[in-house]
């Protein structure tokens, strides 16, 4: 199974060179108004290694409020054995090491996680054959310590399902669940009171080899849907395939001196003045080969902005995308940007309901 080289932070160098991000979201503030509470500020930062949400949380009313935050951990389809997703943190249950401050002072919180198949939770009948629910890393060996007859009910149950056979001949098999979380955290305001609740976590990012905004792949009517569909989910403009342009043709540059300086001084016959003269004044041809040769990688960050969000507009809204190093490209869907640092990018808005998914593409060399 695909899935199950992925390792809790311990995934094998070449396993991580083809990963699906998880999709993040945010704690349910819905319940916060319902309870008669007010998001006052919410601030998003989003990073290639780790993100943050912070909450200026409001206690208008006249009377103590108690209420339970909850915060959806991402879900994770496990059914395609061919997803290899990308699960950041190295705890099998709160898999994306989410942790939370409130007032800067640590707030533990409870994690509760189930598995599902076609809408049914079968959490109680894996615990009870001894599976984990995250079916990674020594998910197998585990499913092969059951009895025959239990693996047979486990497919006759619809839980797993064959996917082939392992060298010896012997059925190799895929889990069909889903595993959904969330962390929970009793808060409590006292009348007129505020608070800063600071959430933490990993982020789950997508990565690929290579990438199709390369040319000539880019050009190619084959591969014409497909970039279509990264123009659309992440808003590329032209100074965006600019970059990624230069960053192609100055390393196949780089290859072609490194070539030539191997080339033996008796084979490299001096050139003519007047020769040389005239590839001074030619403009310089950008090459586009084939292969990578800039060793481009594509990482992808999803966050669902709606989910969970308030009915009511956030009074201050500030979002911050991080792409990590200078060297790397970064776009996404979102207006009224400002750089703030090399590697940073800033929006503020007031009065802004947060909504719909909010798609980060990073794209340069391999780490």
């Amino acid at each position: 199974m695909a899935a199950t080289i992925l390792a809790l932070g311990i995934c094998p160098a070449r396993a991580e060179e083809t990963l699906q991000e998880l999709v993040h979201r945010g704690p349910e503030l819905a319940s916060l108004e319902a309870a008669g509470l007010t998001v006052e500020s919410m601030e998003l930062a989003l990073g290639p290694q780790n993100s943050s949400l912070k909450y200026r949380i409001v206690n208008p009313t006249s009377a103590p409020v108690r209420t339970t935050l909850i915060f959806p951990l991402p879900e994770i389809d496990f059914s395609d054995p061919d997803a290899a997703w990308s699960i950041p943190g190295s705890d099998p249950v709160n898999y994306v090491g989410l942790a939370a401050t409130i007032d800067q002072k640590a707030a533990p919180l409870s994690v509760a996680q189930s598995a599902v198949v076609e809408g049914k939770d079968v959490t109680a009948v894996l615990r009870r054959s001894g599976l984990p629910l995250v079916p990674v890393g020594l998910f197998h060996d585990k499913l092969a310590g059951l009895t025959a007859d239990a693996r047979a009910r486990l497919v006759k149950d619809g839980l797993i399902v064959e996917n082939g056979t392992d060298p010896a001949g012997n059925p190799i098999y895929s889990p069909r669940w889903s595993v959904r979380a969330s962390a929970s955290r009793a808060l409590e305001l006292a009348p007129g009171q505020n608070v800063l609740v600071d959430y933490r976590f990993r982020s789950s990012v997508g990565v690929a080899r290579d990438t199709v905004l390369r040319e000539p792949l880019r050009s190619s009517k084959e591969l014409g849907q497909e970039v279509e569909r990264r123009r659309a989910d992440y808003c590329l403009d032209r100074s965006f395939l600019a970059g990624v342009d230069k960053i192609v043709s100055t390393a196949a540059a780089r290859r072609a001196a490194a070539v030539e300086t191997v080339v033996p001084a008796a084979e490299s016959a001096a050139p003519e003045p007047a020769a040389t003269d005239a590839a001074r004044k030619q403009p310089t041809i950008r090459v586009f080969p084939e292969a990578n040769v800039g060793d481009l990688q594509e990482r992808r960050i999803s966050f669902d902005l709606g989910s969970g969000a308030p009915a009511a507009p956030v009074r201050q809204f500030r979002l911050v995308v991080d792409k990590g190093k200078p060297t790397r490209l970064v776009s996404f869907c979102l207006v009224d940007l400002k750089k703030i640092s090399a590697t940073a990018f800033e929006m503020r808005a007031a009065d802004f309901r947060p909504s719909g998914l909010l798609r980060v593409l990073l794209l340069g060399p391999k780490d």
